[in-house]
Order: structure tokens, then sequence, then C-alpha cells
């Protein structure tokens, strides 16, 4: 405070309260801020204690999002599709069928299946019918010559598809 020179230069004061959030900048020439300086008469802690500011603040503490899931522990069983058409899981599904379901549905055949925009890739359709649909990076394909006499199949991952782009018409 004692230095040639300070008198005609500008004093630049932040001043943060972490706790508080608050953020005070002054800016000031030097030969103002040390009148000020000198003519001061008493401490902050002074001040506080006179006018009344303790004030204790809520402290909040944020809580931490993850959106990645926690790993599937690891089991003896072979990772598979459950749905009907998959003979690992045929018994589960007759005794559903079985119960009240009415007639079974008679199998049909389909002139044309077409995948619309929107396949996410999922594989569902190529884990039902692996004869008809392939999946490849980013979409989903008919493959040439596909076999479309198991209507039943092709329905059933037209349902299974969560995006619901799995077009069909039936023959004739």
């Amino acid at each position: 405070l004692n230095a040639e020179g300070l008198d005609n230069s500008t004093l630049e004061i932040e001043i943060m309260s972490q706790k508080d959030g608050v953020t005070h900048f002054f800016k000031m020439q030097n030969r103002k801020f040390l009148e000020t300086y000198r003519a001061a008469t008493q401490t902050a802690a002074q001040f506080n204690e006179k006018y009344g500011y303790v004030k204790t603040k809520p402290v909040y503490t944020t809580v931490t999002k993850t959106f990645i899931a926690d790993a599937i522990p690891e089991s003896d069983k072979p990772k598979a599709l459950r749905i009907a058409s998959n003979p690992m899981f045929a018994g589960e599904f007759a005794a559903a069928a079985g119960a009240g379901a009415g007639a079974a549905v008679e199998n049909f055949a389909v002139a044309k299946v077409w995948i619309e925009d929107g396949c996410i890739v999922c594989n569902a359709c190529e884990g039902i019918f692996p004869e008809v649909f392939e999946v490849t990076d980013d979409t989903c394909l008919i493959r040439p010559d596909a076999p479309l006499d198991d209507g039943l199949k092709i329905l059933e991952a037209a349902e299974a598809c969560p995006t619901e782009v799995i077009k069909f018409d039936k023959a004739n």
C-alpha cells in the first residue's frame, strides 16, 4: 500500500461467497481506496456483530445421476428372445394359448414384406425369422428370395418390433 505510483493506478476487487453464491466486484482509483481503507473504523467481524449478519445458509447437495444401467449378472441360461416361436420357451406359452385362447390361428402366405424408416436395429425381427429379416449396422433388410409362406412368423416379428416399422400384405 506504500509503493510509488499507486495514486494513479486502478484497483479491482472481487469478493465471492462460495456458500451464498454471491459475487461483488469493485473498481476504483487506488487513491480513493487508500482514503477509504485508512478511514475504516471497524473490521468485518465487528460489522457483522453490530448489524447481525450472521445467518447460516442451508447447504444443498446435488444428486449425481447416471443413465448407465448396472451390468446384468452372468447366468447359466443362454440368452434368447422370450417369444412363442422360440422352442426354448414354447412350454411357457403353450399353457397361455390353451387357456381360453379360442381357436388356433391358421397360417397364411404373405405377398410382400417391407421395412419403413425408423428401424432402431434391435434384432428382434431377425431373432424371430432370420430367413426373411437381415439386420445390418444401421437398418433392417428383407432378404432376397425370402420365404413368405409363414405369415404367422412374419406377423410375430412385426408385433415384436418396438418401432412398428415392419409392414406386410397378405397374399390373396
